[in-house]
C-alpha cells in the first residue's frame, strides 16, 4: 500500500471501485476511472484517448501512448459501455454537439485541443479517495484491482496479462497483490 507516494497502489475490491465511482465529482472523472478500472489502463493511455478510441465495441490504445510501445485493444463489457454512453450524453451537454471522432475523451478545461492533465487528474481522485476514507490507492490502484480481482475470481494469467498489456507474466506477477492467508495456503497445502 503507498505511504505518502512511496510503495505500490492499493488494491481495491469492487464494492470500493463501484463507491469511487460513485462518488466521482464530475462525469468525466467517473468516465476516465471506469475506463481505467475494466481495462487497466494507466492514466496517461486513458487520458489521450480519442473517441474514435472507443467505437466498435473495444478500446484501443495506440502504441504511442503505450508504456510498451504496443497497441492494445480492450473489449468493451457492458458496465464500461453503459459508462461511455452515460459520459457521451454529458460531453455532448458539456461542449454543445456531439463528439467528432477525433475529439478527446477528457479535453483540457482550457482547450479541446488537449488532454486533462495527470495531475488534475489525481488531484480529483485522492481527493475523492480521502473523501471516502480509502487509504493507499493512487491512479495505478485501477491496474493493481484489475489484475489482482481477476486471479481470485480464477482468470487465467494470461487472459490477465492480455487485459493489462504486460508483455510478461514476470511483469504481471509485480502488479498481482496476494494476501498473507494465501501464501499460508500455500505453505501448508
Amino acid at each position: 500500500m503507498k505511504v505518502d507516494g512511496n510503495g505500490k497502489a492499493a488494491v481495491l475490491t469492487e464494492e470500493q471501485l463501484d463507491q469511487l465511482l460513485n462518488a466521482a465529482p464530475a462525469a468525466n472523472h467517473r468516465a476516465l476511472w471506469a475506463i481505467q478500472r475494466w481495462t487497466a489502463a494507466r492514466v496517461s493511455e486513458a487520458l489521450s484517448l480519442q473517441w474514435r478510441a472507443v467505437d466498435g465495441g473495444m478500446v484501443t490504445f495506440k502504441r504511442r501512448t503505450t508504456k510498451t510501445n504496443r497497441t492494445k485493444q480492450v473489449d468493451v463489457g457492458q458496465r464500461l459501455a453503459v459508462e461511455l454512453n452515460r459520459y457521451r450524453e454529458a460531453w455532448r451537454k458539456a461542449h454543445g454537439r456531439d463528439p467528432k471522432p477525433g475529439d478527446y475523451l477528457f479535453p483540457a478545461r482550457s482547450s479541446m485541443k488537449e488532454t486533462m492533465t495527470r495531475q488534475a487528474a489525481d488531484l480529483a481522485l485522492r481527493s475523492t479517495l480521502a473523501g471516502l476514507a480509502i487509504p493507499g490507492a493512487s491512479t495505478h490502484s485501477f491496474r493493481r484491482s484489475l489484475a489482482t480481482n481477476a486471479l481470485r475470481r480464477g482468470c487465467s494469467l494470461k487472459a490477465i496479462q492480455k487485459v493489462t498489456g504486460h508483455k510478461s507474466l514476470e511483469g504481471l506477477g509485480e502488479y498481482l497483490d496476494v494476501a498473507g492467508s494465501e501464501v499460508m495456503s500455500v505453505i501448508e497445502g
